[in-house]
């Protein structure tokens, strides 16, 4: 019997399990279907997952099979190649274009389905999709690609730069794939797999990389993506041939782009959203492209409560009406209606400080002032204890700040679980000798800053390579501080996507990107900036040497320079709406 849910008519649901899709090489991928208890053909919403068809996530988070199924509406769930039920061997980023589009296509044939395809999800979901609508499957409609980036598996960070965490991400899918395939591996693999995963502080910090022995088990071939993968880091040719390269001028469909302020690929998916709106490839996706901020964290339960910190009841996915938003753009692009969400403002941002929503026409606002906070010190800005400061005043004579940056002790990403990297308290690092910490003074009045917060950066080291890392948080009225973000630059790829040695001692300009934010500072609070030279291991650590990345079994120490003078003026620069 029909219900109703916010106004919709739910239908009852049935659901198809193992429903097959052979691709153009033979390999069968299975998806499970939620559609309505009858005959009738509707628009099908996919999403393509590793992590299980059957699993909790088609049925919770901002999914909601049941629910959106009951409106009109086939979701379907797909194991990807390699994965659960399907065929062939899991793979991170190969056959993500032309599985996507035969899965699309073949999904539009179906007896169910009236032709209109549509598909959501987040983080490899959301690459997924980014892949396939690249590949411009012509019955695809619309995607919805959340807290993603199109280069999310060769590395969280950029070029270049590789992230060892990733090797256990490859194990635990091969653990679970031996569920559905028994005698895969050898009892030998599986023990070696689970022991890595129970250790997985000693496996990143293993010398060279390459050698790792998580990446390194026999008969597991799902690894050898990511030692092919390390092996090219910095090779776009290769990069190119496995679909690891932007292909925003090749998406025709609009796009409707998610994350949350405490999502580790947060500015990954505002730099998606404002790239479709300059380069998409049809004026749909340009035009009708949307962004949605929430305060969450990299996960689809979208909860308004991260790490003790309680968002208000606008702040869940829930709070927000995140399942009628998403069943608003596919009713707008698979069904052909006007709806209240796609008909509004294009960007949806949630106010920290304030915990309430509010919309906006561009990314970054028109309006913003952006403000200049100088690095100012005496030349011993290490540590918390350090004098250190931040301030609009332009610097003139100053003594620059110094620290060596040891590759065999680096500076933590302060945690190796990226789901928590932006709740973490940030003391422990602060005492640390390689991290130079400026603040400003405290704020007198609510100010807003909305926007992208950038770090002009002026520095010298004594090596042929090395990084640097900007890192901003909130410190708060008790001195507890909150991660805005951070972003490590490498000094190689300083000029682009060729690699050239640094040249000892020459003062270099970086421009960091170091986060984006939508925040209320209140009285009394602060803004903080510290800098050092590595986030290890959401990014591999720089040996200084200008080796191959992955390859070394040693590194020097690097003295590191940062300047703050008339000539070389680095600052933070916070995008303050007046």
């Amino acid at each position: 019997m029909p219900k109703k849910l916010d106004g919709r008519i739910i239908q009852d649901v049935k659901i198809l399990y193992n429903v097959p899709v052979t691709l153009r090489d033979g390999v069968t991928l299975y998806m499970d279907v939620y559609r309505p208890n009858d005959d009738k053909p509707y628009p099908a919403i996919v999403n393509r997952t590793p992590y299980l068809k059957e699993g909790t996530g088609a049925l919770s988070g901002y999914m909601r099979a049941c629910v959106i199924a009951g409106a009109g509406y086939n979701v379907v769930i797909q194991d990807v190649r390699g994965t659960g039920y399907s065929e062939g061997i899991c793979d991170p980023a190969g056959h993500q274009d032309e599985d996507g589009y035969d899965t699309i296509e073949a999904i539009a044939q179906m007896p169910w389905c009236d032709g209109n395809v549509g598909m959501f999800g987040e983080s490899y979901h959301g690459f997924s999709q980014l892949a396939c609508a690249r590949s411009n499957p012509p019955h695809l409609r619309a995607i919805c690609p959340a807290m993603t980036s199109w280069t999310k598996f060769p590395a969280i960070y950029d070029f270049g730069i590789f992230s060892p965490v990733l090797f256990g991400w490859i194990a635990g899918r091969a653990m679970d794939r031996e569920k559905y395939y028994p005698g895969q591996y050898t009892r030998e693999a599986l023990e070696q797999l689970a022991d890595c995963c129970a250790h997985m502080d000693e496996q990143v910090a293993f010398l060279p990389m390459k050698d790792m022995p998580a990446g390194n088990v026999p008969g597991v071939p799902e690894l050898q993506f990511h030692r092919d993968l390390l092996a090219h880091i910095d090779d776009e040719e290769y990069l190119a041939s496995i679909g690891r390269v932007e292909g925003f001028e090749q998406t025709t469909v609009p796009t409707l782009n998610v994350t949350g302020w405490n999502d580790f690929l947060r500015d990954k998916t505002i730099y998606n959203y404002t790239q479709f709106c300059k380069r998409g490839g049809s004026e749909a996706c340009r035009e009708h492209s949307m962004l949605v901020i929430g305060p969450w964290g990299h996960d689809s339960q979208m909860s308004g409560v991260i790490e003790g910190v309680n968002y208000g009841p606008q702040g869940s996915g829930d709070g927000y009406g995140m399942v009628e938003k998403y069943m608003q753009w596919f009713d707008c692009w698979m069904k052909g209606e006007k709806t209240e969400f796609t008909s509004g403002a294009p960007v949806h941002l949630f106010e920290l400080g304030k915990n309430t929503w509010r919309e906006e026409q561009e990314w970054p606002l028109a309006r913003t002032k952006y403000t200049e906070y100088y690095l100012h010190s005496a030349g011993h800005a290490n540590t918390i204890y350090g004098d250190g400061v931040l301030s609009e005043k332009r610097p003139g004579a100053e003594a620059a700040d110094y620290y060596d940056y040891d590759p065999m002790d680096p500076c933590p990403s302060s945690t190796g679980e990226p789901l928590r990297m932006l709740m973490q308290e940030q003391a422990p690092l602060y005492r640390r000798e390689d991290v130079l910490v400026y603040t400003t003074p405290a704020f007198t009045e609510e100010t807003e800053i909305t926007g992208p917060l950038y770090v002009d950066l002026y520095a010298s080291t004594s090596g042929l390579d090395t990084d640097f890392a900007a890192r901003v948080s909130l410190v708060r009225r008790d001195g507890t501080t909150y991660r805005l973000g951070a972003k490590l630059v490498r000094g190689r790829y300083r000029n682009g996507h060729k690699a050239e040695p640094m040249v000892p001692g020459e003062i270099y300009k970086f421009r960091i990107e170091a986060a984006n934010t939508c925040l209320f500072l209140q009285p009394g609070e602060a803004i903080r900036l510290d800098v050092t030279s590595a986030l290890f291991p959401d990014a591999d650590r720089n040996m200084n040497t200008f080796g191959k990345v992955g390859y070394e079994t040693e590194g020097i120490v690097a003295h590191q320079t940062i300047y703050h003078d008339a000539e070389h003026p680095s600052a933070l620069i916070l995008p303050i709406i007046p």
